[in-house]
């Protein structure tokens, strides 16, 4: 059995992607995976530890992949996201690569809807992947100014969807907003691809609680402030904090605070086991990962366009935390992180839904049931 994977390195979509693509492996698939910078590196993370499949998963050299700059950081994904979006060549371009990989099924991330339209015309199964929750697609791929943008160009999202042979949700079912829409009655949940990890936190030198800050992977507009406040918030609160920066630049001088550690790249196995809280920007991975160890978050999103508003929503609707503005000062910050420490509600539905996604099928195996379900028909 042979599984193409076409795919980008646009941030929230990579752990998925690869949490399904490893589960493929183990499985003894063939798996070739184009458009991702498959091996270790920031671009290749789990959303839990680095992912290192030289050996599992083929990566596949394409000309839409996000390529890397002389100081190794990925470039800008501005014009990577336009040409999957829209580009007839890349269409071409990845029709070309199905008929010389031979692939079983195809499996293509949702936002690359040249690489869907491409696929769909090698005649082979194709699986659309989805990376967040279903409310976000239906609100904005499938209706609103981008879908009516990219249809009029002759990619409509919601065409090129149905042609598929299946539509994977790679999220939970049950805080999904979308879940009884009927727009999305022939999609499949599978459940959330993120799981909590081995209990092997970094050991605290103190009793306080743990405050984990970790915003995108992907630079955003105003992330830098929102760190540094979010840094000076915990200044002065009796909190251990740790920041993890994911190599983003946080300034200079560079914030300090004698109780907050600044890290780039940490696995999170190592800094959420026992954690009090987190303070994410809402994007998808991060925040199902921070739910699946039982800790509330505080959501501040960074991107008006993305699903990070509409999960900063949930998360507060849901009783599981707080979403407040990215602009919001230190003071602010420290307020709601008092309030959601000292509050044992929202702790013990937090703690709740880690118990009830812990009994549920892991969502990159219910991926992997499907995508084989589908090559056999």
């Amino acid at each position: 059995m042979r599984v193409l994977f076409l795919s980008a390195n646009l941030g929230g979509n990579v752990p998925p992607t690869m949490a399904v693509a490893l589960e493929l492996c183990r499985r003894g698939v063939h798996v070739d995976v184009a458009g991702i910078l498959v091996g270790t590196g920031p671009a290749a993370t789990s959303g839990e530890d680095t992912i290192d499949v030289a050996g599992t998963a083929t990566e596949v050299d394409a000309s839409w992949g996000q390529h890397r700059d002389e100081t190794g950081a990925p470039q800008p994904l501005g014009p990577t996201l336009m040409r999957i979006f829209l580009s007839r060549r890349l269409a071409t371009e990845a029709e070309m690569l199905i008929r010389d990989r031979r692939p079983d099924v195809v499996v293509v991330d949702c936002m690359a809807l040249a690489l869907i339209k491409g696929a769909n015309r090698s005649g082979l199964p194709v699986v659309v992947l989805l990376h967040t929750f279903g409310e976000y697609w239906r609100r904005t791929f499938l209706r609103g100014p981008i879908a009516a943008m990219v249809g009029a160009l002759g990619f409509s999202p919601r065409r090129l969807w149905d042609a598929a042979t299946l539509r994977l949700l790679l999220t939970d079912p049950v805080l999904d907003p979308a879940r009884q829409n009927p727009e999305l009655a022939d999609y499949v949940w599978t459940g959330t691809t993120e799981v909590s990890g081995p209990e092997t936190a970094r050991g605290s030198t103190t009793n306080a609680p743990r405050v984990v800050v970790s915003f995108s992977t992907t630079s955003l507009p105003g992330m830098r402030r929102a760190y540094r406040n979010a840094i000076e918030a915990l200044r002065d609160l009796p909190v251990e904090g740790i920041v993890t920066t994911g190599g983003f630049d946080l300034g200079h001088p560079p914030p300090a605070a004698p109780n907050v550690q600044i890290h780039g790249y940490v696995p999170h196995s190592e800094v959420l086991p026992g954690a009090a809280l987190m303070i994410g920007h809402g994007g998808h991975s991060t925040t199902m990962k921070a739910l699946s160890y039982g800790i509330p978050l505080l959501v501040m999103p960074l991107n008006p366009t993305a699903d990070q508003g509409l999960i900063g929503d949930v998360v507060e609707s849901s009783g599981l935390g707080r979403r407040i503005s990215a602009r919001s000062d230190p003071t602010t910050i420290r307020d709601e992180i008092s309030a959601l420490l000292q509050n044992p509600a929202v702790r013990a539905r937090a703690q709740g839904t880690a118990a009830r996604l812990r009994s549920a099928p892991p969502g990159a195996q219910v991926a992997a049931d499907r995508i084989l379900g589908a090559a056999r028909r």
